[in-house]
């Protein structure tokens, strides 16, 4: 009776040392409880924690009172001894293991009610005017949906070592990692962090996900889905620049395989049908759009020869008007060597869109410089929304947050606008057999 007693007043002695709870019932408790009860509290001391799980002081009931009811050492003892319920941290980038996971974190995301305003720049991007970079690394090249807001970013973090990272704008939730990527010269090796492993010349990121192309071939990565082979046919490969939502249309741009150098006469037959498409008198489809799930093939009417910029080396000066180069170097390039955009480059003239209809549309100058032609890629009609005999200095296609296309055109001395070229394409008349 008497160690029962000692035990009592040790445990009130504690109780009230911890200022937890009120112990003046403390002798209503067992013995068996009172030891239980102290050893909770020992056991909570020894953790670090100050106080041990109690449930908090309860507001008087009465009319006007501000008074605070302790709670009882019965609450304490049934608190202390129930296994508190803890929910899931959400799925972060580094618990990501599986397919699955990946469908879990994007299902997740909320979705945006209007469209997204996104702007190319040097180091990332920016969404609706705001500029987007990582903390991690320099963005070096990164894929977008204006209308679902979901990009994908590839980001140096040292020399030769990329961080490859999907998400949506507009949210609160960050990027998540979807894969890690190496470069070595000029070969890409890429891990995804549910351990699949990919090779290539070249990695595109799109909307969602990435595609890493060989010549002729590729594969194509979509967090949540995995892996899906391409393949092209053999006298193309896949170009380098892709100016068009590779993600949500399923196409992917193709260049027709080049002549080999020593061959003299097929580089001749090949001068001649780039001058006759640029006059519009013929046909060379250097280019066309494959779709990635059908293997339906688009060609185009567009010589790979215009994408080539001319730079003249080891010039004298004959006169105050004339110089005389010894040297002229042809590469391909997006600009010319005074920094303007070389708007004769395939990347300038083939854009291709996602729309809110989900009809994909293609907006191209093909045969030459007069004309500016609409494509619905879903069911093959081509329209004419710009045309002019003398030629169009280039066009600038562009989407809206609304899922809008706009296309300027530069006429002449003046530009023209039209929008809502998928209205146009369902109005205007059909040329795609006439030429």
């Amino acid at each position: 009776m008497r160690k029962t007693r000692i035990l009592s007043l040790f445990v009130v002695s504690f109780l009230s040392l911890m200022g937890t709870v009120n112990a003046q019932n403390i002798d209503n408790l067992t013995p068996e409880e009172q030891r239980t009860l102290l050893q909770l509290l020992l056991k909570k001391q020894q953790s670090g924690s100050s106080q041990p799980n109690v449930p908090p002081p309860q507001q008087g009931t009465q009319t006007g009172s501000s008074q605070l009811v302790a709670p009882s050492t019965q609450q304490v003892l049934q608190s202390a001894t129930q296994t508190p319920i803890q929910q899931p941290p959400p799925v972060a980038s580094a618990s990501v293991r599986t397919e699955s996971d990946f469908i879990n974190v994007f299902s997740a995301y909320q979705k945006i009610d209007t469209g997204v305003s996104f702007e190319r720049l040097r180091d990332g991007f920016s969404v609706n005017g705001n500029r987007y970079i990582d903390s991690e690394g320099t963005i070096v090249s990164y894929g977008f949906d204006i209308l679902s807001g979901d990009f994908t970013y590839v980001a140096e973090t040292s020399s030769g070592n990329f961080v490859i990272k999907s998400g949506r704008a507009l949210i609160q939730s960050d990027p998540v990692t979807i894969a890690n990527a190496e470069k070595r010269g000029t070969q890409w090796l890429v891990t995804t962090v549910t351990g699949k492993k990919l090779s290539g010349l070249r990695l595109i990121p799109s909307s969602r996900g990435f595609v890493i192309t060989r010549d002729n071939t590729g594969f194509r990565y979509i967090p949540g889905k995995g892996i899906t082979n391409i393949a092209a046919p053999e006298e193309f490969v896949i170009a380098g620049l892709q100016n068009g939502d590779i993600a949500n249309t399923g196409y992917i741009l193709l260049e027709h395989v080049p002549i080999a150098s020593n061959a003299t006469g097929a580089h001749l037959l090949s001068s001649i049908k780039t001058l006759g498409s640029s006059l519009g008198l013929g046909k060379k489809e250097d280019y066309a759009l494959l779709n990635m799930d059908s293997n339906k093939l688009i060609p185009l009417n567009i010589s790979m020869d215009d994408k080539q910029v001319q730079v003249m080396s080891s010039c004298r000066q004959r006169s105050s008007l004339v110089s005389v180069c010894d040297k002229m170097d042809s590469y391909d390039s997006l600009f010319d060597q005074n920094g303007l955009k070389n708007l004769s480059h395939y990347f300038w003239r083939i854009s291709w869109f996602n729309t809110p209809s989900g009809r994909p549309i293609l907006v191209s100058q093909e045969g030459g410089l007069s004309k500016v032609s609409a494509t619905d890629l879903s069911s093959g009609k081509k329209v004419i929304i710009f045309e002019r005999t003398l030629g169009i200095a280039g066009f600038f296609a562009t989407q809206k947050s609304d899922g809008n296309i706009s296309v300027s055109a530069k006429m002449g001395f003046s530009t023209e606008v039209k929008d809502n070229i998928l209205s146009l394409v369902d109005s205007l008349p059909d040329v795609s057999g006439s030429e």
